[in-house]
């Protein structure tokens, strides 16, 4: 009995164990394989497509399959797997695990995938199925693949402007003078002269900021182009120099220069000669590049003519005095952008001119053209000047108006100069012969004119071949009924130059004087400027209206003789420092006096160990100092430092002997 009963805990002890370890690992049910996946919508195996990065967020295809069959309910995760049409997926490349049994496949998806492993631009073709998964233990399971022929793109931003810089161009690398070119499309073009073993690149704006597309950014280039091996990455030309079509072909990721040719005739940037044709003036013939005017060569590429233009005029530029091979007008299509194209690659050049005349300039160079409003250009030279006689050093004057320019330029007493309407040329010189009225110079009978001051310095130069009237003269003068010098020229009073041309003096100015006006000379009325009667603002030679004021006061008048504009402003003024009592912000105001041309404002002030300056109006726009240290003053100038003490302070503001201050202690 007793080995009975352990016999039958043996058994059951063997019973538990069995269970036990049937509960621990249950056998796996077949079939292990399973069913595969179908598709639901059966992909083409025909599609055949390029890729672009405009549309990396657009769906190239939408992907459903069925789920497949296990003997037990378990977890499967799907993953869409690509590779070489005919690899059998022996390396497969793959996207995402997902859960779902559907996915669209995004354009920027796929070509992130595709670049993985292919070129950009090189159409490849491949195979795609799904893999389910589910554990190690099961197989997986894949749909049948589908095959597609696709061309990837290089993953670069596609710009909606392009420009063009470099040492291989004219503008080299400033990004303010990046040269545009035309966009078609995913393709830019531009036309220009290149140079030899010149860097370049291309930008998406004319700043500093913008998006380098340097070497790498493009899958192929032509076999003209190499890498600069640069810090910044850069192209470089290693063709001849000349000029070319610039073609960059973002569909294709394509860079290529190639000379441009019609015909038998291979483009240049330094035709021999050029002409303007069109239906632009009533003295040109329509059309007719055989009656039409050649432009001026100034140097090489580029071309000018000035001529008048009338509105809804089109032009057009030619290479001969004939319709031929060369032609150029505005890149792409009719318009006026700037922008220069060949033969058969433009359209004409629209421009509203109001039968005003232009400057047309042609820039084969950097494939351009502009259209400006005449200026008629002036420029002095002579023994009287800092550049001599040498005429391609001559200095430019200011034109104010037609017939009348102007400048402000260092002279040496007892010499010649002359006038010449283009630096670098002896031709049309505007001379002693020129003029009737001298004011401060007088003419020779060489033809020049000879500089009638006493002493070397900075002078103003008046030319106006309107009133044939020539001044020269240390600075304008002020008079007039309102003012304390009256009308008689003589005692009209100097005004100081604060910078070059521009000349400012201090007066108290009342409004029922008769107003006031400038002259160039005290010995009479020539050349005397009023305010226009057109313009506020501005000054005319001659002219009868005077200059007002609406108030009594104390007025700064800024006469800028570069431009011929003029300021009035009423001032009062005051003492701000660190060693004031109300520091920079609160002025201690000063009190005005005035006696005889005398303008003194004054303060008895107690100061602190400081600095302090002078303001008008109680804010920065009008502020003196001494930066010289030397008791006069200057805009802008450096703090006056003062020690502790009560001081008796003025602030003179006369405009014949300067703007000056004094600080004393008492």
């Amino acid at each position: 009995m007793k080995n009975l009963r352990y016999f039958l805990i043996l058994i059951l002890a063997v019973v538990v164990f069995s269970c036990e370890e049937d509960f621990m690992t249950p056998p796996v049910k077949t079939p292990v394989q399973g069913t595969a996946p179908v598709w639901v919508n059966q992909p083409s195996s025909d599609l055949d497509t390029v890729l672009f990065k405009r549309n990396e967020k657009d769906t190239l295809l939408s992907l459903s399959w069925s789920a497949p069959v296990y003997a037990d309910n378990i977890g499967v995760r799907y993953i869409l797997q690509l590779d070489t049409k005919g690899n059998n997926f022996a390396d497969p490349i793959e996207f995402d695990r997902i859960s779902a049994t559907e996915m669209e496949l995004l354009i920027g998806q796929l070509n992130t995938a595709l670049m993985k492993r292919y070129n950009p631009a090189e159409k490849v073709e491949v195979e795609m199925r799904i893999r389910a998964v589910s554990n190690e233990h099961l197989a997986d399971l894949y749909t049948e693949p589908f095959s597609l022929k696709v061309t990837p793109y290089l993953d670069v931003p596609v710009p909606t402007e392009f420009f063009m810089m470099g040492t291989a161009t004219d503008v080299g690398f400033t990004s303010a003078d990046a040269l545009a070119a035309l966009k078609d499309g995913d393709v830019f073009y531009k036309y220009l002269k290149l140079t030899t073993d010149g860097a370049f690149r291309f930008t998406d704006k004319q700043a500093d900021d913008g998006f380098k597309y340097n070497f790498g950014k493009f899958a192929t280039v032509s076999s003209n182009i190499a890498e600069a091996d640069d810090d910044d990455g850069n192209f470089k030309f290693t063709g001849e120099t000349g000029w070319y079509e610039v073609k960059a072909d973002f569909t294709n990721s394509e860079l290529t220069i190639a000379p441009f040719q019609v015909g038998s005739t291979t483009y240049t940037f330094d035709p021999t000669e050029v002409y303007l044709v069109g239906s632009y003036s009533a003295s040109v013939p329509e059309w007719s590049p055989e009656n039409s005017p050649a432009m001026t060569k100034k140097s090489e590429g580029v071309y000018t003519i000035e001529t008048e233009i009338k509105d809804g005029a089109m032009l057009k530029f030619v290479g001969q005095p004939s319709w031929g091979d060369l032609d150029w007008g505005n890149l792409g299509a009719d318009g006026s952008t700037g922008n220069l194209g060949p033969k058969g690659k433009n359209g004409n050049i629209t421009f509203d001119g109001g039968n005003k005349n232009y400057l047309v300039t042609l820039n084969l160079n950097t494939g351009t053209y502009t259209i400006k409003e005449a200026k008629s250009y002036l420029y002095i030279v002579g023994n009287a000047t800092t550049v001599d006689w040498t005429i391609d050093n001559a200095l430019e004057m200011n034109i104010i108006a037609p017939g009348i320019w102007t400048g402000t330029f260092e002279l040496i007493a007892g010499k010649e100069f002359k006038f010449f309407p283009e630096k670098g040329s002896w031709a049309n010189g505007v001379g002693a012969e020129t003029f009737s009225n001298f004011i401060g110079c007088s003419a020779l009978d060489n033809g020049n004119i000879l500089n009638d001051a006493a002493t070397d310095g900075n002078y103003l130069i008046i030319v106006n071949t309107n009133s044939k009237t020539l001044t020269v003269t240390d600075a304008p003068k002020i008079l007039g009924g309102s003012v304390i010098a009256g009308w008689e020229p003589s005692l009209a009073m100097n005004m100081q130059m604060v910078e070059n041309g521009v000349f400012d003096t201090y007066q108290y100015i009342t409004a029922d004087g008769g107003g006031f006006k400038f002259v160039n000379t005290a010995d009479g009325w020539a050349g005397d400027l009023g305010a226009s009667k057109v313009t506020t603002g501005m000054l005319e030679q001659d002219d009868e209206q005077n200059l007002e004021v609406a108030a009594d006061g104390f007025y700064r008048v800024r006469v800028n003789m570069n431009d011929f504009t003029y300021q009035v402003d009423e001032t009062a003024w005051g003492v701000v420092g660190t060693a004031n009592p109300g520091g920079w912000d609160n002025d201690t105001n000063m009190s005005f006096t005035e006696a005889k041309g005398e303008y003194i404002w004054s303060t008895d002030i107690t100061l602190t160990d400081g600095e302090i300056k002078f303001r008008a109006n109680g804010d920065w726009i009008i502020d003196f100092g001494d930066t010289d240290a030397d008791g006069s003053l200057e805009y802008g100038g450096t703090n006056i430092p003062v020690t502790a003490g009560n001081y008796h302070i003025e602030l003179i503001l006369n405009s014949a002997t300067g703007f000056t201050y004094t600080i004393t202690a008492h």
